[in-house]
Parts: C-alpha cells; sequence; structure tokens
C-alpha cells in the first residue's frame, strides 16, 4: 500500500482510500496545470466548503445551524487542476466557518511550516494568507 492510502474493511467490501495532499502528480504538474487552464501561478489546490444537510442532532443542535438556518455539517474540500479531491476536513458542525475549519486544520499547520511549495485557491470565505 502507497503512503497516503488506508484500508478501510467492513463486513462484505473493503475500500482503499486514495486522498492524497497535494494529489497524485508532483507539484510541479499540479501548478502547471493550474497556470494552464486558468493563469494562476503557484497554486496547488483550490479550496471550499459545503454544507451537507442533516437531521437535527439532540445534542448540542444549536451548533448546527448554518447561517441559511439549515442543520449540517461544514465540509471542507480541497482538489487539484484535474478535480480529483486531495485532501477533506468533515468534522465540523455548520455553524463553523470556512476559515476555523481551515485554520485548525493539520493541512493549514503543514503549508505554513512550509512543507509544500504552492498556494490554495479559495473565495471571499479564506483570509489572504501566504503561509
Amino acid at each position: 500500500m502507497q503512503s497516503g492510502q488506508k484500508s478501510v474493511s467492513g463486513p462484505e467490501t473493503t475500500f482503499t482510500i486514495f486522498v492524497v495532499f497535494p494529489g497524485h502528480e508532483p507539484v510541479r504538474a499540479i501548478k502547471e496545470e493550474f497556470h494552464r487552464i486558468a493563469g494562476f501561478p503557484s497554486v496547488i489546490g483550490c479550496i471550499d466548503g459545503t454544507h451537507i444537510p442533516i437531521t437535527a442532532p439532540s445534542h448540542n443542535e444549536a451548533d448546527y445551524v448554518n447561517r441559511k438556518s439549515i442543520h449540517s455539517i461544514n465540509v471542507q474540500i480541497i482538489c487539484d487542476a484535474a478535480y480529483i479531491i486531495s485532501n477533506v476536513e468533515a468534522k465540523w458542525s455548520g455553524s463553523v466557518h470556512d476559515w476555523r475549519i481551515y485554520h485548525e486544520s493539520n493541512l493549514s499547520n503543514r503549508l505554513q511550516r512550509g512543507e509544500f511549495d504552492g498556494l490554495l485557491l479559495g473565495d471571499r470565505g479564506y483570509h489572504a494568507n501566504p503561509g
């Protein structure tokens, strides 16, 4: 099994998970593809959050109400230029802002430490931050 892969077993099925940041291509290739399709230099991923509707939980119900007054989980996803998902954070309640999810993620810490040479491209929900 390659680095970044994890096997998940169930009673009838075994899945192999292939979510690896910054992706399955070399960073240079990811940057070149973003530049080719959109003219953005140094981009190694696009980041955004999406709200997955849920049934109101019985515990901490208000925490799961998002800005549209719907109960949800806020899931952060990063993909490469080929739309391949390279990172997922799926543990946050709907009231949590996209920036907080990113700022508290392991990936944010790794980018700040300089483990990856490149930038994430996000919407205005993500503050401009070079590191």
